[in-house]
């Protein structure tokens, strides 16, 4: 077995990085075919509603909050999403002050067919490797993950028992 302590890494991160690169690619080939929609962000608007929308729609300001964007930011990604037929956005009728947003027939019909496109996307690529390949990396995926959770448990009891040490607080 390899002395981690005297390993570079660095293969780790060109790994991670080429997959993030060549799955985007891929995505955004397997979405070519399908009308054009702001699939990331109507997954995200669709995720908070039902994380804590009510009634099938959710305050532009807590999609803000949540997606830690400005409000500017997010009003504009909305009004794309809106000029598409995506979403609406409604007063709300009870806080003229507040805005309610919710995904249209049309966006959700858009927001399915692009989960399916890149659902069909990766269940191809899965279907290149052997079982005993697929049953390897699941393996090694749930063991990775694992890892990196107990190391971040780690270091956040022991950010948390120097809490208050003067180096603590300083940028990295």
């Amino acid at each position: 077995m390899p002395d981690i302590e005297n390993t570079d890494l660095g293969w780790l991160i060109q790994f991670l990085g080429r997959v993030n690169t060549l799955g985007k690619r891929g995505m955004r080939a397997a979405l070519a075919s399908q009308p054009r929609c702001r699939l990331g962000m109507l997954e995200h608007l669709h995720f908070q509603i039902e994380q804590s929308g009510q009634d099938g729609s959710i305050y532009v300001s807590e999609l803000a909050r949540a997606m830690r964007q400005p409000m500017p930011a997010v009003s504009r990604g909305l009004r794309l999403l809106e000029q598409d037929g995506h979403i609406l956005r409604e007063t709300d009728p009870n806080d003229r002050r507040k805005t309610l947003v919710r995904i249209t027939p049309e966006g959700e019909q858009a927001r399915l067919a692009g989960e399916q496109a890149i659902s069909g996307y990766f269940s191809r690529v899965m279907a290149r490797l052997t079982p005993e390949e697929l049953a390897q990396m699941v393996a090694l995926k749930d063991a990775f993950l694992a890892a990196i959770v107990a190391e971040n448990d780690a270091l956040e009891q022991d950010l948390a028992s120097r809490k208050g040490d003067p180096a603590h607080d300083q940028d990295i």
